[in-house]
């Protein structure tokens, strides 16, 4: 798979059998997310579009020497809390590379390969932030707004 050919990412976090999030960034600026990454999990799901920077950077980080890798690695000893990590790339003629990690919370040898898409997600979750609130607050002030209205026209 090449860098140029990704059409969309999407990103996965389990953890404790919980949707910590689900974050999907197409090449054209739309983006789809639940959560933050973090427990308790935060449920509110959101769409809509951007300006695709996020996308722009999180392809500038990656090196194409990782898609031949692309695998599901089950860890054999699970200390902790269970994780599942899901990474999936999707190119233009709609071919797929999948990453999925499957660790506890306090694993240690990891490999090489998650330490890399740790910082990935990271990046992922820190450059579609502001974006994920601020559609969270719109759309729960437009939900606020609905109710309202409604509320006055059923005391009317």
């Amino acid at each position: 798979m090449k860098k140029a050919d990704i059409q969309k990412i999407r990103i996965d976090i389990v953890s404790n059998q919980a949707n910590a999030l689900t974050l999907l960034l197409d090449r054209d600026g739309a983006i789809a997310r639940q959560g933050t990454g973090k427990l308790p999990a935060d449920d509110v799901s959101v769409q809509g579009n951007s300006d695709g920077s996020a996308f722009s950077s999180l392809i500038n980080m990656l090196d194409e020497r990782i898609f031949p890798h692309a695998a599901v690695y089950d860890h054999p000893h699970k200390i902790g809390v269970p994780i599942t990590w899901s990474i999936v790339f999707l190119d233009k003629d709609q071919n797929t590379a999948v990453f999925e990690f499957r660790f506890g919370s306090e694993t240690a040898d990891v490999g090489e390969l998650l330490p890399f898409f740790d910082g990935f997600i990271s990046q992922a979750i820190v450059l579609t932030d502001s974006w994920y609130t601020e559609v969270k607050l719109k759309t729960s002030s437009a939900d606020d707004s609905f109710l309202h209205s409604r509320g006055n026209s059923e005391l009317s």
